[in-house]
């Protein structure tokens, strides 16, 4: 992974916050800057297209963000499958299986669960994950979601856990706009800097890791958001994660005694539900 000191910074006065589109910006956290008109907060970098490939290759979902993101599969297929249910009931009446996009397809977990209910397709820039989600018969996009016409296209788009990701979030937005039918839904996840425990951790918050994460919205920023591109806010609240005690006890204690026991009685791979009201999930729809 491409360290976060090796990045341009594009000096604050030459940026305008992608929210509100204004420039009274302020420096926030080291190496952040905040809007004080909205009060979105973003990284100081600047990330080109082979810094992306650099940061999101087959090493991000196996050592750098996550330690093997496939033996997570069982586990986070338990939050995707309550999504899931919770996205099909947007579609009582449909004689037919609505057309879904997934926004940062990775490996294909969400649409392995969502494959019975929805047409599905996904968009990716991990070549690794997308030779692997096109072996089990998936459409996926290979690249930035700028790249394809796919102008009303879709009846539901979903993203999970990558609009932090994005240096410009508000470019994916409008994208994600087009991309769907009139009276069409866009589901999102992501982190909320703005939760009471993001604020009590300050910058010690466990996701504040550019260049990584770029992006820091707040369920307030991020609803300005979609309502600027168009969107009407169905539904915004924080939401419960699934996770492995071996992805919340091995970075830190690995070679401990503890972690010997825990995994020596078989415990490291139960699911366990968290939320800390720091990641939210956001629905909105594009009028007709």
């Amino acid at each position: 992974m491409i360290e976060s000191k090796s990045l341009n910074r594009p000096t604050i006065n030459n940026q305008s916050c992608a929210v509100c589109g204004k420039q009274n910006l302020m420096h926030h956290f080291e190496g952040l800057i905040k809007c004080n008109n909205c009060g979105f907060i973003w990284a100081d970098v600047s990330l080109s297209s082979e810094d992306l490939k650099n940061i999101y290759g087959k090493n991000y979902f196996f050592g750098d963000e996550y330690i093997d993101y496939l033996s997570e599969e069982a586990i986070l297929k338990i939050g995707f499958r309550k999504i899931k249910n919770q996205l099909l009931r947007l579609f009582p009446t449909n004689k037919k299986m609505p057309d879904l996009l997934e926004i940062g397809s990775a490996y294909g977990f969400f649409l392995d669960v969502a494959k019975q209910d929805f047409n599905v397709a996904g968009v990716e820039i991990s070549s690794d994950a997308v030779e692997y989600s096109r072996k089990k018969g998936y459409e996926i996009f290979h690249g930035e979601l700028s790249e394809f016409d796919l102008h009303e296209k879709y009846d539901i788009a979903v993203s999970f856990a990558t609009l932090e990701h994005l240096v410009s979030p508000d470019e994916i937005v409008k994208q994600a706009f087009s991309c769907l039918k009139p009276n069409g839904f866009f589901y999102i996840t992501t982190i909320d800097i703005g939760s009471l425990f993001a604020r009590f951790r300050g910058k010690k918050w466990r996701m504040i890791h550019p260049p990584t994460h770029v992006s820091y919205f707040s369920s307030s920023t991020l609803q300005s958001l979609m309502k600027r591109n168009g969107f009407k806010v169905v539904e915004c609240k924080p939401i419960w994660q699934y996770r492995s005690l071996d992805v919340l006890l091995l970075p830190k204690f690995a070679n401990s005694l503890f972690y010997r026991l825990v995994n020596f009685l078989g415990l490291t791979r139960v699911p366990i539900p968290f939320n800390f009201g720091d990641i939210i999930g956001l629905l909105v729809q594009k009028p007709i």
